[in-house]
């Protein structure tokens, strides 16, 4: 089975365009289901949740009342062309190979990675979140040791193009926030995978949201180079790894990370985009 999902999105300040996604509306076999920001897993709203999240937190109760009465009428063309600076609905692709999950089990999937706590809940990755902040840690210190990592004194400096680590990128679809980002006129993203000790049936999840926060990033920055920072696994030949490299390999540049060459090589030119 397939769905088709959209994604609610609110901008708190027009002139910079920053939207932030507040709301997830899927639609699979026949079913329309949504939930959006202030909702409780048992759709209870909230109100309290959104007090400090919106400049105007009734304005959006507002436009919540009126995507669920529109999404009740399964009036999606409404909802789409209901929209001001401020409050709107944007198409937000396809979800395929959802196997046996209905359309509440996508809309919970999906509302968790673009609205909520993130990818490593989505993907429940928190059984290998140790192996990758110990491989996120070991390219810090890499990047402090050659000078390009972010400091805030840095980032006030005119002429300097550090590294920065976990600032949001806004894709065609989805605003993503990377681990590690660099801008100097052309956009770099980086982004971490330990195939060395990742269950093998975990690899293949986190290849694929790489992949795709990749082409996303892309889609709206048509100049930006994205990077895969691997530690790569002590055995080829798995379908599940092979699978992930290759995904890695369509939207990015590779990097093996335990390859001393690979490294300085990333690392020099780091330091030539900073200065």
């Amino acid at each position: 089975m397939s769905a088709q999902y959209w994604i609610a999105k609110y901008v708190d300040d027009p002139f910079r365009n920053e939207p932030r996604n507040v709301g997830v509306i899927v639609e699979a076999n026949g079913s329309l289901v949504a939930r959006f920001f202030g909702e409780r897993e048992d759709g209870v709203f909230d109100a309290r949740k959104i007090k400090s999240k919106f400049l105007y937190p009734n304005v959006y109760s507002q436009w919540r009342d009126y995507w669920r009465d529109r999404i009740k009428s399964r009036d999606l063309t409404g909802i789409i062309k209901g929209k001001t600076a401020n409050f709107y609905v944007d198409a937000g692709g396809d979800v395929t190979d959802t196997g046996s999950d209905n359309s509440g089990e996508v809309c919970h999937f999906l509302y968790t990675l673009l609205v909520g706590a993130g990818a490593m809940e989505a993907f429940e990755w928190k059984d290998t979140e140790d192996s990758e902040v110990d491989l996120a840690e070991d390219i810090t210190v890499a990047l402090k040791e050659f000078d390009v990592l972010a400091t805030s004194a840095e980032l006030l400096q005119v002429g300097r193009h550090p590294v920065v680590r976990n600032r949001d990128i806004l894709g065609s679809h989805v605003t993503h926030t990377p681990s590690f980002s660099q801008q100097n006129g052309r956009l770099y993203v980086f982004e971490h995978i330990n195939l060395s000790s990742m269950h093998i049936n975990k690899a293949k999840e986190r290849a694929g949201w790489m992949a795709y926060m990749f082409e996303d990033i892309r889609s709206a920055h048509k100049e930006a180079q994205t990077y895969s920072l691997v530690r790569p696994e002590k055995e080829d030949g798995v379908e599940q790894i092979e699978y992930a490299k290759t995904m890695l390999r369509g939207e990015s540049t590779v990097i093996n990370w335990s390859d001393e060459n690979e490294r300085q090589g990333f690392l020099q030119e780091r330091k030539q985009v900073a200065a």
